[in-house]
């Protein structure tokens, strides 16, 4: 029984053992697998947080971005405001804050033709009696649309005349033909002053000009007014009205030759007169021009003006542009012509004009070299030019007005040296034909040449020398001749 017992332990003992060597090859193959699983998961969890590092350096670099964008936003946002409407806070309820003075940007002209501004040629420096001087800056009035600018010129002259003409224009008309002392003039006569101003309105813009020089008295400097007109411009519309004293219609701005001397060349339209103009643009480059203009600026022989009906001008310019043709301008002119002879009798007749001008370019002699040039025509408009006749004479014996017939030109080429030292060589002549019955010691021609050389150190500085001859000779061929030599320096502002 004993024995029975112990072998059966024993069989017990050798089957649990068996089943033991067999569990443990299954067990390690499970320990390896738990491992290998427990790498991958450290693997994948490496990885989450190598792609959390880099999420979260995108979201900072993002942040970043968009603080640079805000940034750029706040300065576009400041340059887009109008300073014109900002608002100063006041400090106390009820007290008024003075608002700063906004300098506004330079406004230039656009050139269009449609302005009076833009009728002056800026492309070279032009004489001081006709040169417009764009502001340094444009000052806005506070709360408003309209900004004012400040112009003018301060000039000094030195005249030298070695057949005195007894003042600082050089018109060659006035030319004593039996002589007169020579001569020696300081003068300020032709320094300028001048307020200008624009105002934005619908679809275009007011313009306002007032400007002064020294002229009222030729020997003298006397506070003279040049201009003074007001505008309505649209280059929406094409079109410009003009109401006041400015240059006269028959006058071509762009084609006036430079002089130092005050007055410019003989046959010049010299008068700055009221007036009532429109002006159109027709086509590209194409300006049309009407106006009804003061009659009053009329002289006769042996008669007083009387005056019925406004002058009529018309003009058409053609601004080209190109390297040789500039611009070419047409203008006409008809006068009603009333006049009151010395016996108490009156008269009328008709007066008229044309007159072709032009700026032409002459690159093969440099790139700013250019030719200017005016030819005109017609009766009874002697007045309206420098070194012209009367419009007429009075026959007393039958009462009739009878109208001067005239002829003039004027022109000029300047040279550009270099950019800071150029030449004018101008030309001028002014042919009367007049009335059988008038006296032999009445005006008939006259001759106007200049020459000069013109320093230009800075952009608002220019002095020069000039000289200048001149004749006048009467219906009965008696003549007068006179030299001038000028200094002038000018300073611009």
């Amino acid at each position: 029984m004993k024995t029975f017992s112990f072998a059966y332990k024993l069989l017990l003992v050798g089957a649990f053992l068996s089943s033991g060597l067999f569990a443990i090859p299954a067990f390690c193959q499970e320990a390896g697998n738990v491992l290998e699983l427990q790498r991958v998961i450290e693997a994948q969890q490496k990885q989450l947080e190598t792609q959390q590092n880099q999420l979260e350096m995108q979201q900072k670099q993002l942040g970043e971005q968009m603080q640079l964008l805000q940034q750029f936003q706040q300065q576009l946002n400041a340059l887009d405001k109008d300073e014109n409407k900002k608002e100063i806070p006041s400090v106390a309820k009820n007290v008024p804050v003075e608002k700063p003075v906004v300098v506004a940007e330079n406004r230039p002209s656009k050139g269009t033709g449609l302005s009076e501004t833009d009728k002056h040629d800026r492309v070279s420096p032009t004489g001081s009696n006709i040169s417009y001087f764009d502001p340094a800056k444009a000052i806005n009035i506070p709360g408003t649309k309209t900004d004012i600018g400040l112009h003018g010129l301060a000039q000094f002259q030195i005249i030298h005349d070695t057949n005195g003409l007894n003042n600082n224009r050089f018109d060659s008309a006035t030319i004593p033909v039996d002589g007169a002392p020579s001569q020696t003039k300081f003068n300020v006569n032709p320094s300028q002053i001048a307020l200008s101003s624009t105002s934005q309105v619908s679809k275009g813009r007011l313009n306002t000009m007032i400007s002064m020089d020294f002229n009222g008295q030729l020997d003298r400097p006397e506070p003279r007014l040049r201009v003074l007109y007001g505008e309505y411009v649209s280059d929406y519309l094409g079109l410009g009205v003009l109401a006041g004293q400015t240059y006269a219609t028959m006058f071509d701005l762009g084609a006036a030759p430079e002089t130092l001397d005050f007055a410019g060349p003989a046959a010049l339209w010299q008068q700055r007169q009221p007036l009532l103009r429109f002006t159109k643009s027709i086509a590209e480059g194409m300006i049309a021009e009407i106006a009804i203009e003061t009659p009053e600026n009329v002289s006769y022989i042996d008669a007083e003006k009387r005056t019925q009906w406004p002058d009529l001008a018309v003009a058409g310019t053609w601004r080209a542009g190109g390297d040789y043709i500039k611009q070419l301008r047409l203008a006409g002119l008809v006068r009603d012509l009333h006049a009151e002879g010395v016996n108490g009798s009156t008269d009328q007749a008709i007066g008229w004009a044309v007159s072709g001008s032009g700026k032409l370019g002459l690159p093969f002699l440099g790139e700013k070299d250019n030719f200017k040039f005016t030819m005109h025509y017609g009766d009874g408009y002697g007045s309206q030019l420098k070194g012209g006749p009367t419009e007429g004479a009075f026959n007393t014996l039958n009462s009739e007005l009878e109208t001067t017939r005239v002829i003039g030109t004027y022109g000029g080429i300047q040279h550009f040296w270099s950019n800071r030292l150029r030449s004018n060589f101008v030309y001028g002549y002014v042919n009367s034909e007049n009335p059988d019955f008038v006296s032999g010691d009445t005006f008939d021609n006259t001759t106007y040449t200049a020459l000069d050389l013109i320093w230009a150190p800075y952009e608002n500085f220019n002095c020069g020398v000039e000289y200048l001859w001149g004749q006048r000779e009467n219906k009965n061929s008696e003549s007068g001749t006179s030299n001038r030599f000028l200094f002038s320096t000018k300073f611009a502002f």
